[in-house]
């Protein structure tokens, strides 16, 4: 009973050092509650497009998981460096290190019990506000309530016991090799003058250069997914490097200026700085990390879902969208009973054959080699389809004409080719390159070179059809049928157009056969419901996400500067006792933590914007072709971090003078 009363005083009396440490693990305990409780609602299994929606969910809540680790890591070494004084005391009056591990332990259990409770009340607070927003960013209707299950928080309460327990082993481990004089001076242990490691410096330059040219360089969506991770990865070693290496040379080179490092608040913030910059660049680098994933979390997911309408525009021009491998006579007719059994009015119908987009291998912006086997990338790849003059009159409402060898060309993406282009060996004369052909949309537009080919009659694009494909696999006879696109909008009630949209795609898919057979129906209403939850759903992760890694930001910011202070405090008294001003102490304190912590989030943004080019290959997979709204959505999503960002660091200034000032 000693022991728990003892341990309850010391939480008491060292709330400068524990208090951060409780909130930091109760806010990981209240994001776990929340991510779990979400992640096994039953409603999350109900939703259309559930298996894409937990799969999100639940690679969000192993990150959560790996993170919250991180971090209780990183929050326990500061608050046991604090205490190392307090526990060497204790050594010295009596207290053997087995006496400070049962000390060591109460304290662990109450920390836990107080963490455990608050932050699974606020957890559960949080889950309902959850709620709410994913109700609102996904448009859910129904099937998804707000449900609390005794196994979820059971879970939680045994995942932090562990990591307690954990942090509990890590610290008496650490007790143990150290004797009492080594506890009392811990805390003020400092780092030996550091010397420039060129190797550290080289490795950060190449690592940081690789993952920049990889995102810059990069233009095929499918290689940017690949990708995406090496270059993140990269740069994580660059930034951590450069940080440690980069920042001591840096300081190095300025007290070697004399002009420079012989003012007061320079003289002061350089030397200080100077003798334990491994721990400063360690810190630095992780909080423009963290900043770095903020900013690009937040960016990404915020443009997809107030992108949601480009995306939709871009994908679906038309209301309804239906493809199949045989003549679309008999197909119309069903369309039209159904639309009229459901007083439906059809309008803008169209219809379009083509062959199916073919690979190319496009060897210039006039040469193109048909691809008989898979790519390994799609640096070089172009889509090529053929349609018929006949058709093309019969779309565009124009009347040109084609001889023998002539064709039209409409460059939906890519290089325009001029006057001559090569099919595998086939020179065709470019009479005209079409800016424009109604009723035409492709799905590869914005990750290949899109091109559309109009041929004087269907003949001769069959017979190349079956010159290029007649000894090739059986997955490439489907590119020697004709493909039929029949599209049209259609008027009815809001509250109607969903439920036709569906029953149609039902019955003429019942009819019809699937994809398999080359049938499909694509409604725009359908996949503007299903966008909803899946850009809502991704929506809401970078919000948690962010919100997430924000906090951890600040609270890095924090214990960084509570620990410097503490540092510092001797040394601000020394400099005050010998005629050093309040205001001169605040012009250093200023200057110092402005130096330090501008410095990550300028390089952060730095980091965003060699992102930008990979990042917006990505959200053309996702059909966001607006460029233009990602830039914006990126700028002000870097001004708001920025201002919440200054808001940090006028708090922690505030802290550590107050720490340093006598």
């Amino acid at each position: 009973m000693f022991y728990g009363k003892l341990a309850l005083s010391n939480l008491k009396k060292n709330k400068r050092a524990y208090l951060p440490f409780l909130l930091s693990m109760l806010f990981l305990v209240a994001i776990n509650t929340m991510v779990q409780l979400v992640v096994t609602n039953q409603g999350m299994k109900e939703l259309p497009g559930a298996g894409e929606a937990l799969q999100m969910f639940s690679l969000g809540q192993w990150v959560i998981l790996f993170f919250s680790l991180l971090f209780a890591l990183y929050t326990n070494s500061f608050l046991l460096k604090q205490r190392k004084k307090e526990f060497g005391l204790y050594n010295i009056l009596g207290l053997g290190k087995r006496e400070l591990f049962h000390l060591l332990f109460w304290e662990s259990c109450a920390s836990f019990a107080l963490v455990i409770l608050l932050g699974i009340l606020l957890g559960l607070v949080l889950t309902r506000l959850s709620f709410l927003l994913l109700i609102r960013f996904m448009a859910l209707q129904s099937g998804f309530a707000f449900q609390v299950n005794p196994s979820d928080l059971g879970w939680i309460i045994l995942l932090f016991a562990v990591l307690f327990l954990l942090l509990f082993a890590l610290n008496c481990l650490q007790m143990w090799r150290m004797n009492p004089i080594e506890l009392l001076q811990g805390s003020k242990t400092g780092e030996k003058m550091p010397k420039a490691n060129w190797f550290m410096a080289v490795l950060g330059i190449v690592t940081l250069g690789a993952g920049y040219y990889i995102s810059v360089t990069i233009q095929d969506p499918i290689d940017a997914l690949l990708l995406f991770f090496v270059a993140v990865i990269l740069v994580i070693i660059g930034t951590y490097c450069l940080f440690m290496a980069g920042s001591i040379a840096l300081l190095q080179m300025l007290k070697k200026r004399k002009g420079y490092y012989y003012q007061t608040k320079h003289f002061i913030n350089v030397s200080s700085m100077i003798y334990r910059m491994k721990q400063n660049a360690a810190g630095l680098a992780s909080i423009c990390i963290l900043s770095t994933m903020v900013l690009v979390t937040v960016a990404t997911t915020a443009s997809l879902y107030f992108g949601q309408r480009d995306i939709l525009d871009y994908r679906y021009p038309t209301d309804v969208a239906i493809e199949m491998k045989e003549e679309p006579t008999e197909l119309l007719e069903k369309v039209h009973q159904k639309s009229e059994a459901a007083g439906v009015t059809l309008r803008n119908e169209k219809q379009l054959i083509t062959s199916d987009p073919i690979l190319f291998l496009q060897k210039s912006n006039r040469s193109f080699q048909v691809a008989k086997q898979e790519m390994g990338s799609m640096k070089d790849a172009a889509m090529v389809t053929f349609t018929d003059l006949d058709n093309y009159q019969t779309l565009s409402g124009e009347k040109p004409t084609l001889d023998k060898g002539e064709v039209l060309v409409f460059t939906v993406s890519g290089p325009t080719p001029q006057k001559t282009i090569n099919l595998s060996g086939q020179e065709f004369t470019i009479k005209e390159n079409l800016t424009e052909l109604p009723g035409y949309e492709d799905e590869w537009e914005g990750m290949v070179n899109v091109y559309l080919v109009v041929m004087p009659d269907w003949a001769t694009i069959q017979n190349m059809l079956d010159d290029w494909f007649a000894t090739a696999g059986p997955d490439f006879a489907k590119n020697r049928l004709p493909n039929y696109r029949v599209s049209f909008d259609f008027t009815a009630p809001k509250g109607q157009r969903l439920a036709f949209a569906n029953g149609l795609e039902t019955e003429l898919t019942n009819t019809y056969g699937g994809f398999e057979e080359g049938f499909s129906v694509n409604s725009r209403d359908a996949f503007e419901e299903n966008s909803k939850q899946i850009t809502g759903g991704f929506f809401f992760l970078g919000i948690l996400f962010g919100v997430t890694f924000t906090i951890a930001t600040g609270m890095i910011i924090y214990y960084k500067q509570i620990s410097e202070g503490l540092d510092d405090q001797d040394r601000f008294a020394i400099l005050q006792k010998v005629g050093m001003s309040r205001q001169e102490v605040k012009s250093v304190i200023h200057t110092q933590v402005l130096m330090v912590f501008a410095f990550p989030l300028l390089v952060a943004i730095v980091h965003l914007a060699f992102a930008f080019p990979i990042i917006r290959n990505l959200l053309i997979l996702f059909g966001l072709v607006n460029w233009q709204l990602f830039l914006l959505t990126t700028v002000v999503v870097v001004a708001l971090f920025g201002l919440l960002y200054f808001f940090i660091y006028r708090i922690t200034a505030k802290s550590y003078y107050q720490i340093v000032e006598r």
